[in-house]
């Protein structure tokens, strides 16, 4: 990673983006380019480190449309990875984006404004910054192992090393403490801008102790006492994330134009044909695996065409025989009525299939409600990408205490939290632009329940913790669909969902158990070695390598 330094982003450009986009309403005179860190707004900063935050996890690029969430997602089969075998899957350089995304924009921003705002007691401001670097900053960890931290931000140091990745969890908890402490101080000004949870401060303070939560999660393998004792801390605080109306989320919006502010899964699907690949697997986990359908199937994914098609041109798998590698009960090829998508690692070359493939539907990414229209996915239809980026909600809380339940013995019973969790998912899914969906096909109360008790008697069927782990993961993986960042941990903490579709090659290499460092940083950092394979594990994941294929 090449050090840069710089004082401040160019925040002409950021306020004629922002403005476009109805994040905020200021109205800059003169150009503030180039500002001395003691000269900048820091209303501005900690707007332009909001933003950051999502382009970091959801990169709104209309060519690659690369971001943390997408890297997350592919790995665990719920949104499609090309490449045959995973060393062929990725290129380093395609880590770049999201690299500097982190270090020379949010990550320096959070430098340059946290001391000034505190030397100014501007206490809600560290508040939210400090909350925002913690959760960028375990999350860089979660993917890429020791990064640079405590040596990224010497101007004099051009070759900055990697701290360890335990020693930066604990700086991730400090500063959610800190930023706990700090919204508790009584400050002298207020934020202009807050794009999450427009000033409410007490729900800042629950997002801090529910991002704690997941850390303490994550660290159950290597420290399980110390993570149940500190999971039942937080339980007993009783302040997590509980409520909608405390999700961690951003709206995106419908707007077009200077520049596009919709979801960049609308944007990359809907606009001249669908670019990305729906994973066959989770479509057929939703709707088949199962004796009763997923109630949300509808709202995640839209089908362009309510059949699958016979023609080898349009769909190269139709005639081939199912792997021999695959269990014969796994999806393959399709997921039957329409729901087109690709198997795990497929390296065909793509073929003209962009209006017929299945794509992101109504929830999260602004799309349409599938009703059984089976027509081709347009610009300006559905939602029009006035979407969610899902980042924490009340259902992921309750997934999390269930298995901290199950595995540590914290407060609570595992199965009264999975269905909680369950039923808070269906709830905020079905729930969102209900305007855009059609009553004939939408969930009814009975779908709910019949699938609510579906799960309930799965639980009840599992005769080991282990199985019972893998019912619990496997409906939290579901309800995680947009959140690639939470489903990779997932799937390495537990290793479960235990079915996942195997690659379609029968040797595909090592998983991604961490990424490869992005080229830039190993080929600017003399400090930097790039990895000798992606088995190379986060800290705290002490699984056995090959566990998950």
């Amino acid at each position: 990673m090449k050090k840069i330094i710089k004082n401040i982003l160019i925040l002409t450009f950021i306020s004629l983006m922002l403005g476009s986009c109805k994040f905020t309403n200021f109205d800059l005179t003169e150009s503030p380019n180039y500002l001395k860190p003691d000269e900048a707004n820091l209303d501005y900063v900690l707007n332009s480190m909001q933003i950051n935050m999502i382009y970091f996890l959801n990169d709104p690029d209309p060519v690659n449309n690369n971001g943390m969430n997408k890297f997350g997602m592919e790995v665990t089969r719920m949104t499609y990875l090309f490449g045959g075998t995973y060393l062929n899957a990725y290129d380093s350089q395609w880590f770049n984006a999201v690299w500097w995304s982190a270090y020379s924009s949010f990550l320096m921003d959070a430098n340059t404004l946290i001391p000034q705002a505190e030397e100014n007691g501007w206490y809600i401001h560290t508040g939210m910054a400090k909350v925002m670097q913690a959760y960028i900053l375990a999350t860089l960890v979660d993917f890429f192992g020791p990064v640079p931290f405590s040596e990224a931000f010497d101007a004099t140091n051009f070759n900055p090393g990697v701290d360890n990745g335990d020693v930066l969890y604990q700086v991730v908890l400090d500063l959610l403490d800190d930023a706990i402490t700090d919204f508790a101080k009584e400050s002298t000004a207020t934020p202009e801008f807050d794009l999450f949870y427009n000033g409410e401060t007490d729900y800042w303070i629950t997002l801090a102790k529910t991002l704690k939560l997941k850390m303490y999660l994550n660290l159950r393998l290597t420290d399980p006492s110390g993570s149940a004792s500190a999971v039942n801390a937080l339980i007993a605080e009783n302040d997590l994330i509980d409520t909608e109306a405390e999700d961690f989320v951003f709206q995106y919006s419908a707007n077009a134009v200077n520049p596009d502010c919709r979801h960049p899964y609308y944007t990359y699907n809907y606009l001249n044909g669908a670019n990305d690949y729906m994973t066959n697997y989770l479509m057929w986990l939703m709707y088949t695996e199962k004796p009763v359908i997923d109630p949300r199937i509808r709202y995640y994914f839209y089908r362009q065409t309510l059949t699958i098609s016979t023609d080898i041109n349009e769909l190269p798998c139709i005639n081939t025989d199912l792997p021999a590698h695959y269990d014969p009960d796994m999806v393959f090829c399709h997921a039957t009525d329409g729901y087109w998508g690709r198997d795990h690692l497929d390296d065909d070359g793509i073929p003209p299939d962009n209006d017929l493939r299945t794509v992101f539907g109504l929830y999260p990414a602004g799309g349409l409600f599938d009703n059984d229209l089976g027509d081709a996915a347009r610009n300006h239809i559905g939602a029009s990408g006035a979407g969610l980026e899902v980042i924490m909600l009340s259902s992921f809380v309750d997934f999390m205490l269930a298995e901290a339940a199950l595995t540590l013995g914290t407060t609570g019973d595992a199965r009264t939290l999975l269905l909680s969790g369950v039923q808070k998912s269906i709830d905020k899914v079905t729930g969102f632009r209900t305007d855009m969906v059609d009553a004939a096909y939408a969930a009814t109360a009975g779908d709910i329940s019949d699938y609510l008790t579906e799960v309930g008697t799965l639980y009840d069927a599992a005769t080991t913790n282990a199985e019972r782990l893998n019912v619990i993961a496997k409906e939290y993986y579901i309800a995680l669909f947009g959140n690639g960042v939470e489903t990779y941990n997932l799937v390495r903490r537990t290793t479960y969902p235990s079915n996942l579709q195997p690659a379609l090659e029968p040797n595909p290499g090592a998983f991604y158990y961490t990424l490869y460092y992005p080229s830039d940083c190993v080929n600017l950092n003399s400090s930097i070695n790039q990895k000798t394979t992606p088995a190379t594990q986060v800290f705290w994941d002490n699984n056995t390598v090959g566990d998950i294929e």
